[in-house]
């Protein structure tokens, strides 16, 4: 079933599965030597630059050309390199393939800012593909204490006209980006790379605010269809009453309504690899993928399918990847959606986002995680070909 589109002030309780999977997060840290990965955001719940040129030359003026060429950065902005961890050169490439777009550079950026009651809102950077769309939003005129956490009253994703129809939802998560990052070993650090010693416990001081004074808020959002895509069109983001929360209740300090029309690129960053490699140990064959920068669709056959535990579907979850170079970045994805085709069970799928930008053509294997139990973590590798 579709999640909401829309985010509330009410607490949500985590059910088993949702538990399940975060334990088995962390069981895949502990079993690997380096971990690159970040949190995914949830309201009150922790959940992610180089770039080289050796140019020669004979002309000095070419050479001055060329390297100022090579020197622009499309900055993705605070919000967004916190939550989808990428190099300079891979944010130049994707925002140069309009695949990322950053409002900050565009000539009408003063007209896209709305402002309430002394607070103004406006897009900062958003990243899209088939299946998913990362949106930053700044705020500017409102800031918070130590220990408080900001947030909207409500907060409204819909694609078209009408936010009524079931055909306009998403699925969604948004927050408040905190300043809080995981670093290479999966560790919690502040944004500068100090280390938050006592992060289990909730001891931790988050940062809210930027050097000027500035938050910004996350959201992700993906397809309610799995056959669906987001290119080319027209989401709306509604914003309603900024305050905090505290054992979750809101609090408004500023009323009012910020509403935005975000027209998303229709270029396509997707490749479709033909995989044809059997799952050991499951009934599952993984067929294909189709794969982004951002995110990945993996389409299974399925000969028995297992039985249920806890709505748990025992159905394969592709976690990270192998480069060529011997990389592996073991918790790349983040907690996407799994289920059946049909109620024949025959054919499976599973869809996430990542937790940090993929070069496609450096893959050289998925790294697939077949069953969690009894706090034990099975992965396997399958090898891509291209």
């Amino acid at each position: 079933m579709a999640n909401k589109k829309t985010i509330l002030s009410e607490e949500i309780e985590l059910s088993e599965i949702v538990l399940k999977k975060t334990n088995q997060a962390f069981a895949m840290i502990k079993q690997e030597d380096t971990v690159c990965m970040k949190k995914t955001h949830t309201r009150s719940k922790k959940m992610f630059k180089t770039q080289a040129a050796a140019i020669a030359g004979v002309c000095i003026l070419a050479v001055s050309s060329i390297s100022a060429a090579a020197a622009i950065h499309h900055y993705w902005g605070r919000g967004m390199n916190g939550n989808i961890q990428a190099s300079d050169e891979q944010q130049r490439v994707l925002t140069e393939k309009n695949i990322a777009k950053v409002y900050s550079e565009e000539p009408d950026r003063p007209s896209l800012a709305v402002t309430n009651n002394g607070v103004t809102i406006e897009p900062d950077t958003v990243i899209v593909d088939e299946r998913f769309v990362y949106m930053a939003f700044r705020i500017s005129g409102y800031s918070v204490a130590d220990r408080m956490e900001p947030g909207f009253d409500m907060v409204n994703v819909y694609q078209g006209d009408n936010p009524e129809d079931e055909s306009a939802w998403v699925n969604m998560n948004g927050t408040m980006y905190d300043g809080i990052i995981l670093d290479e070993n999966g560790k919690p650090v502040y944004e500068d790379g100090t280390p938050i010693e006592n992060y289990e416990d909730g001891s931790i001081i988050s940062h809210y605010t930027d050097d000027n004074g500035n938050m910004e808020y996350m959201i992700q959002a993906s397809v309610v269809d799995k056959n669906d895509s987001f290119l080319g069109k027209t989401l709306h983001v509604e914003f309603k009453n900024l305050g905090t929360f505290s054992k979750g209740a809101f609090t408004s300090a500023v009323d009012g309504n910020w509403n935005f029309e975000i027209n998303l690129s229709a270029v396509s960053s997707t490749q479709n690899i033909r995989v044809g490699q059997k799952v050991e140990g499951t009934g599952f064959t993984m067929e294909d993928i189709n794969i982004s920068p951002i995110s990945i669709k993996v389409n299974y056959s399925v000969s028995a399918a297992p039985a249920e535990k806890d709505d748990d579907l025992g159905i394969p979850e592709v976690k990270g990847v192998v480069l060529k170079d011997g990389t592996r970045i073991p918790y790349l994805t983040n907690p996407g959606r799994l289920g059946y085709t049909d109620s024949s069970k025959s054919n499976a799928y599973q869809i996430a986002g990542f937790a940090r930008v993929l070069n496609i053509d450096e893959m050289a294997a998925l790294i697939v995680l077949t069953s969690y139990e009894n706090e034990n973590v099975e992965t396997l590798e399958i090898p891509i070909s291209k």
